[in-house]
């Protein structure tokens, strides 16, 4: 493992003793074992930041026109109706 530049090496074993100790004053009384901590450390880092983007629900068509069951609607006449419609409205400006 190597010692960051500002560290002496005779220093690290003392450093991380005393890193040991605060871990495990913290955890006293908290009734989380190492284990369970070193655990939660570990499920919190490898945890995205973001959470993933949500699924977008189908936008509802406020021009659908409700068909009943098994009626259907021929396309080319379909698209006359509303070629003449839109032709009687240009005639009416």
């Amino acid at each position: 493992m190597p010692v960051e530049s500002w560290l002496q090496p005779e220093e690290v074993s003392d450093l991380a003793a005393r890193a040991t100790a605060m871990i495990d004053a913290a955890l006293t009384g908290s009734g989380l074992t190492r284990e369970a901590y070193w655990a939660a450390v570990r499920k919190g880092y490898n945890t995205p930041y973001n959470d993933p983007p949500r699924r977008q629900a189908v936008p509802a068509q406020p021009n659908a026109v409700p068909m009943a069951i098994g009626e259907t609607v021929e396309p080319v006449a379909a698209a006359a109706v509303v070629i003449a419609a839109q032709a009687a409205e240009a005639r009416a400006i």
